[in-house]
């Protein structure tokens, strides 16, 4: 199966005094650098907001920080798959599970579903034509929740490995990856 992948990486880390993070380091590597390592199967990769993306199509949403749905609807544009992987940058195990979600790809998608049985949107694989459906079907993506956009899909629920979830939005968070994946670099 061909694929494409979305990375989301122009947020504004909030949660963590306003630090990049796709500058934070996991075992000497930057996230942004693993998640890119973690979708190099794909036929292309969009990432939205950050523009040290080597050999990757940078987009970025309008307006700037309007969220991950418009950031998605950015990267759509570019996309030519059949599916595409939607990922955020902040998450440094996710080369552990790309292969599981890409295999398991079926009808209007599949959605990593975290060891607390809760949805994780931004590790999904997505019908290309099912995901710009359910984005014209929106007034606008400013400030629209990924849930949300994605509510009209019917997506396979696929269990992943309690680290391969984790995101880091916070530096706890960060603390806890660098336990389960290494020094800081």
């Amino acid at each position: 199966m061909t694929w494409d992948a979305i990375v989301l990486a122009g947020g504004r880390g909030s949660r963590l005094g306003g630090v990049d993070k796709a500058t934070l380091e996991i075992a000497g590597e930057t996230l942004l650098a693993r998640t890119l390592r973690a979708v190099a199967g794909a036929d292309r990769v969009i990432v939205v907001g950050d523009a040290r993306a080597p050999g990757a199509i940078v987009v970025q949403e309008e307006p700037r920080f309007a969220g991950p749905a418009a950031a998605i609807g950015a990267g759509l544009g570019k996309v030519r798959a059949p599916y595409v992987l939607v990922v955020a940058c902040d998450q440094p195990f996710l080369g552990d599970v790309v292969e599981t979600l890409v295999g398991a790809a079926a009808d209007d998608g599949v959605v990593a579903i975290d060891q607390d049985g809760r949805r994780q949107y931004l590790m999904s694989v997505l019908d290309t034509a099912a995901l710009r459906a359910a984005i014209a079907a929106q007034p606008t993506l400013t400030d629209l929740s990924v849930r949300a956009l994605l509510a009209p899909l019917t997506l396979v629920e696929i269990a992943v490995p309690a680290g391969a979830a984790l995101d880091i939005d916070t530096w706890h968070d960060r603390d806890k990856a660098l336990e389960q994946g290494g020094h800081d670099g």
